[in-house]
């Protein structure tokens, strides 16, 4: 995965020449809704690796071509796809989804939904990691389960808990890291993505509810199976906390820290929830 501050500073980039990696499409769900609570591809892209190689940024943007409400989401994750983000806008700072090896597709809860309107700019940034001896190629990216948008009163979004990225230094040997914040407003929790790279091997995630510790999640870690973890909504006030712990098993004979490349760690209680709120990262 990768913090959408570096996101917005590609795409500028990308806006103002035109990098290798960009696309600039239309979006292919049909123009006519259909059926809706159907699976459609909402951004998708071609790509090819050579042996032993890996790219953390392989960019594709679309507009969107009419408003379209969104009830799941499931990622195009073919060999070769290390994490896919989606986010919303050119500046790159609303990431709406992200997914890794092996995840499966996330249902938003009865009434709940994400709202994308016309003339929306979305992307997906791709990471792409061939360990092989061969080069690899692929098609990567996001489906979505369309639903009725009458039956949606809130919209969900996403954010990130865990430490700040400066705090991240893993020594060689076993050792957890650490990381805790404090929610500002209202919000209910339905969804979790455990997010670590190779040498992640536990990850635990604890809410404080009204005073009350609850460990929300503490299961081993496996890099090539990272599913999202749905569980009954829980609704946070004002002051309660989220608390992320990594551990992690580092035989690389050095220290290790925070970094989007498969060579890098991170530490992430990726979340779900509704309703839509501002502030992306909790890391206070």
């Amino acid at each position: 995965m990768i913090r959408t501050q570096r996101i917005a500073v590609l795409l500028v980039g990308l806006a103002a020449c035109g990098g290798p990696n960009a696309g600039d499409d239309t979006q292919d769900i049909p123009d006519a809704p259909g059926q809706v609570n159907a699976w459609s591809t909402l951004i998708d892209k071609n790509w090819s690796l050579q042996p032993n190689s890996e790219n953390e940024n392989e960019l594709q943007i679309i507009t969107l071509e009419r408003d379209l409400v969104v009830g799941g989401i499931r990622p195009i994750a073919p060999p070769g796809t290390h994490h896919t983000l989606l986010f919303r806008g050119l500046s790159g700072t609303n990431a709406i989804y992200a997914s890794g090896v092996g995840t499966g597709e996330l249902m938003f809860p009865p009434g709940k939904g994400l709202r994308l309107t016309k003339g929306t700019a979305l992307g997906v940034q791709l990471h792409i990691y061939n360990t092989g001896d061969d080069v690899l190629t692929g098609l990567s990216g996001v489906e979505v389960l369309e639903v009725d948008s009458a039956t949606v009163t809130e919209e969900i979004d996403m954010f990130l808990p865990g430490p700040k990225d400066g705090d991240l230094s893993i020594p060689i040997g076993v050792s957890t890291q650490s990381g805790t914040c404090t929610v500002n407003q209202p919000q209910t929790l339905f969804a979790l993505f455990p997010h670590m790279h190779q040498w992640g091997v536990r990850l635990k995630t604890t809410l404080t509810v009204g005073g009350v510790d609850q460990v929300l999640h503490d299961a081993d870690y496996d890099f090539e199976h990272q599913d999202v973890k749905t569980f009954t909504p829980i609704t946070l006030s004002a002051g309660d906390k989220i608390k992320t712990e990594c551990t992690y098993n580092n035989d690389t004979g050095a220290p290790l820290t925070y970094g989007e490349s498969s060579e890098t760690e991170m530490c992430y209680s990726l979340m779900y929830r509704y309703p839509k709120q501002n502030s992306e990262f909790c890391n206070d």
